[in-house]
């Protein structure tokens, strides 16, 4: 979920969320679910910004937008990238094995 509001620039809505799980092909997320899930990473990312105030993700509850802080952002991206091009060290295993 966090690495698919990273690729969209930080921002989504629900429904844009939603419907980008409900066909996804590899890890399909059942459209009734969304807002559990997305609720659980917003209740999980207390105090992790730069100022150990922001939440990883915030949202607004009228609009039903998802967002991430720019400043946490550019590090969530580097982290994906590094767990994209270096699938070993997710397993703990050497690049040699």
């Amino acid at each position: 979920m966090l690495r698919r509001l990273v690729e969209v620039g930080g921002t989504a809505s629900y429904d844009d969320v939603q419907d980008h799980f409900a066909v996804h092909p590899e890890t399909p997320i059942d459209p009734r679910r969304i807002g559990g899930t997305l609720t659980s990473i917003r209740a999980v990312g207390r105090r992790v910004g730069p100022d150990n105030r922001s939440n990883l993700l915030e949202r607004d509850d009228r609009r039903r937008i998802y967002w991430i802080e720019p400043a946490l952002l550019e590090g969530l991206k580097r982290a994906f990238d590094l767990a994209e091009a270096r699938p070993d060290l997710l397993r703990q295993e050497s690049a040699d094995s």
